[in-house]
């Protein structure tokens, strides 16, 4: 049957099919546990995000058992493709579903699912300066050394390594989409800036693949040859190039998304300054003008002993 398969044409993207039971078992217990939780949820969930969620399980199932993978043991450029929507694209349109917050409001507070999300590796995961840095290290384990090798020579270990992916992709974009909305718009903007830099590093993993003059991977030698097999090492640099251009081009959204984050928490912790100030001009109302020291607002400096010292010093 490898011997007869066909040279990739836009014409059977569609077309060609071959089972995955792994994924295909994770897509029937994400949309069955998904319809469950909007049967049991009392809060409206919108269709748009349903959608996102649809769209992705659909994704996933096509990256698994569709062309991606009828091909991925075949020629290196498709399996990294497959790579990289299984593990950055897949997770960001079934995660913008909030099937986490749809799975925590029908569970409640307390149950497993939260406990688990508070662990120690959850949390470290899906910390928004640990996402974008695992970008570049996943980057280098996956496509230098034996791990692609061993993914299409054992289907097991492939099967595992997809399921990884989504996961890990999934835990990535946990802080994106709105799950945690307790943190400082000083760490978001923290966040904001690393990820800035890291999408340079992100580039690199391609770029070596690109330029590099000799093979970086096992995976060459596992994989099925056929008359239309090309070179491995223009196979390698078309697939540095996906890798170099889908790493970039994913970072934006992230990107992107962690600054809404920024200022929706810039506003949180505006209002909670003013809700502070306004109890203290409310408190000075309430005093006796006699006691009333200071009728307005004042800058902090000039009830700051140490600036008083200062200023007092100046003079």
């Amino acid at each position: 049957m490898i011997a007869a398969l066909s040279r990739p044409e836009p014409s059977n993207a569609l077309t060609a099919w071959t089972p995955q039971p792994v994924a295909i078992a994770l897509a029937i217990v994400l949309l069955a546990g998904y319809a469950r939780g909007l049967r049991r949820t009392a809060v409206p969930v919108p269709r748009g995000r349903i959608a996102l969620f649809g769209a992705g399980v659909a994704l996933l199932i096509w990256t698994s058992c569709g062309f991606p993978a009828v091909y991925a043991n075949d020629l290196y450029w498709v399996w990294t493709t497959q790579t990289l929507v299984l593990w950055l694209v897949v997770p960001s349109l079934i995660m913008s579903g909030h099937p986490v917050q749809l799975a925590r409001a029908v569970s409640g507070p307390g149950s497993r699912l939260d406990r688990v999300l508070r662990s120690r590796f959850c949390r470290f995961v899906a910390n928004p300066l640990v996402g974008p840095a695992l970008v570049p290290l996943l980057s280098f384990a996956l496509f230098f050394g034996p791990l692609a090798g061993w993914a299409i020579r054992y289907d097991a270990t492939g099967w595992l390594l997809q399921l990884v992916l989504v996961a890990v992709g999934a835990l990535m974009v946990l802080p994106l989409v709105g799950l945690d909305e307790d943190a400082s718009s000083l760490a978001v903007g923290l966040s904001l800036a690393i990820g800035s830099f890291e999408l340079v590093l992100d580039a690199l993993p391609g770029v070596v693949l690109r330029l590099r003059n000799g093979l970086t991977t096992s995976w060459f030698d596992h994989r099925a040859l056929h008359v239309w097999t090309p070179n491995a090492l223009h196979d390698q640099r078309v697939a540095g190039a996906i890798l170099w251009c889908i790493a970039e081009i994913i970072d934006l959204p992230f990107l992107v998304l962690v600054y809404r984050r920024w200022i929706r928490a810039d506003a949180r912790d505006a209002a909670q300054v003013d809700a502070v100030l306004e109890a203290e001009r409310a408190a000075r109302r309430a005093l006796p003008e006699s006691d009333a020291k200071v009728e307005r607002d004042a800058p902090w400096w000039l009830s700051d002993p140490a600036m008083r010292e200062r200023l007092q010093g100046r003079d």
